[in-house]
């Protein structure tokens, strides 16, 4: 029962711990990924067997941006989806990626 325990402590805090992990950030067009962006979308992506197999179609950038030429992609894991990852021991893997626009290609 104690040992049962301490693993449930353990996986909880390997959770916690994987909030924000494993981000990349993509740079489309003529930007820099540290300039000013705003949050245009967002989109919940599904694999399996940790991250080797999507699931459905692949996503198009352009159906999140619209006609933006320049815009940053940013995958990452949230704290969801660490969760799933480590309940499902790595056979359901989801990410998630937000698209941003350089603030001046905004419409007000």
């Amino acid at each position: 029962m104690k040992t049962s325990k301490i693993k449930f402590c353990l996986m909880a805090l390997v959770c916690v711990l994987m909030t924000s992990c494993y981000t990349s950030r993509v740079a489309n067009g003529n930007i820099s990924i540290t300039e000013p962006t705003v949050k245009v979308n967002s989109q919940k992506n599904h694999f399996l067997l940790w991250g080797l197999l999507p699931l459905g179609q692949t996503q198009v950038a352009k159906e999140y941006v619209g006609d933006k030429k320049n815009y940053t992609a940013e995958t990452t894991w949230t704290f969801v989806d660490g969760l799933l990852n480590c309940i499902t021991l790595g056979i359901y893997t989801p990410t998630t990626t937000n698209y941003y626009v350089p603030i001046g290609d905004v419409k007000n």
